[in-house]
């Protein structure tokens, strides 16, 4: 595999892997790498545009049929440098077809900072992450910046891209009506950059990852109207020269500090929970987190109201900050993984771990 960004298990058979640069959707059948590909999209690759996430609806349709999305950023020869949605069919055949577009959001400048997970709630809504592409607005806690624009943003749609009329996106809302229009699809804002987001499987709370550029990658509990801080706060707001009042407040929404933060930038990317007893009871239900900076994978146990981490007191992390190496090691649970781009619980139950250096790991418990 050619720089792998996501995966996507359709069933116990069938798993679906994206090639960032060349825009091809490789298909794995039985544990067999299929030759070429079951998709083909005309994507700019420049930085860290690419093609980037994949979500698939949690229930086939009566005829057997599963939505596929896919985000990747379009090329210009295409259409213009675009970051797209789109929704596809897998039939089971080994191939997916259409291709109905979901969402149209923007990449320029960039070329960083696109975000482009995407995740199926327990709700069956689509929840899509976008960074801030060097943007300076409201989304980014300029008081004065330009209106919403889709970026820094957790998206919240329905299958064909369209705020669902449930509440839980309109917390959002402005005296403009032109900007509280905007706000009815984002869930989430203040967002620099993301490459994890994932759904709690006993509260079905959203949780994402989010990197800082040299200081405070997080991790965040996201609540309806979560307002993550960016440009202003990264970390623990008591450690910066803010206040929530330096932040764009819109109605509805809340600032939070992060459940844990790395002082120095890991490049953080995928967060998974491990929906599975498959490992052990230490593990079901807690979360795996990586990172490309140095291929560390790490484990964080849930408090037990599942609104924070828990960590025990010798490992200086009371404060919720990993400061230094040691406390570092206290939640390092492997090394050596490269890259790492996504991280999933497989149909079997076990962990898989996808590197941009074109390897598929499968965490399995340790034999005699």
């Amino acid at each position: 595999m050619a720089f792998p960004t996501s995966m996507a298990f359709l069933d116990n058979d069938d798993l679906l892997i994206l090639q960032k640069d060349n825009g091809i959707v490789r298909h794995v059948s039985n544990g067999t790498l299929q030759q070429g590909g079951v998709l083909s999209l005309p994507i700019d690759s420049e930085r860290e545009r690419g093609l980037l996430g994949i979500a698939v609806s949690n229930e086939a349709d009566s005829s057997g049929t599963r939505a596929v999305f896919l985000y990747y950023t379009e090329s210009a020869q295409a259409g213009g440098i675009r970051n797209k949605v789109d929704r596809y069919d897998w039939t089971g055949s080994g191939n997916l077809s259409g291709g109905t577009p979901v969402l149209d959001l923007p990449a320029i400048p960039g070329p960083n900072h696109n975000g482009g997970k995407l995740i199926m709630g327990p709700d069956e809504m689509l929840y899509a992450v976008i960074g801030d592409l060097n943007h300076q607005g409201k989304l980014q806690n300029f008081q004065d910046g330009n209106a919403p624009d889709d970026t820094s943003v957790i998206l919240r749609v329905d299958h064909e891209g369209n705020a669902p009329d449930d509440g839980n996106n309109s917390v959002l809302s402005d005296s403009d009506a032109q900007v509280s229009d905007s706000l009815k699809r984002y869930y989430a804002y203040g967002i620099r950059n993301s490459f994890g987001i994932a759904f709690d499987p006993v509260t079905g709370t959203l949780w994402d990852t989010e990197n800082g550029s040299t200081e405070y990658d997080e991790i965040n509990v996201v609540k309806p109207g979560f307002n993550s801080g960016w440009r202003s706060v990264m970390g623990p707001i008591e450690r910066t020269d803010k206040t929530v009042d330096d932040l764009v407040r819109f109605n509805g929404s809340q600032y939070a500090d992060p459940v844990f933060s790395w002082l120095v930038s890991e490049g953080i990317t995928d967060i998974e929970f491990l929906n599975s007893t498959r490992l052990g009871d230490q593990y079901t239900n807690n979360i795996f987190v990586g990172n490309v900076n140095n291929g560390n994978l790490y484990f964080f146990t849930v408090n037990d109201n599942r609104t924070g981490l828990t960590f025990d007191g010798s490992t200086g992390l009371a404060d919720l900050v990993a400061d230094n190496n040691a406390e570092l090691s206290a939640v390092t649970f492997g090394t050596g993984f490269d890259e790492i781009t996504d991280i999933e619980t497989g149909p079997d139950g076990y962990l898989y771990i996808l590197s941009f250096n074109g390897s598929l790991y499968r965490i399995v418990p340790a034999t005699s």
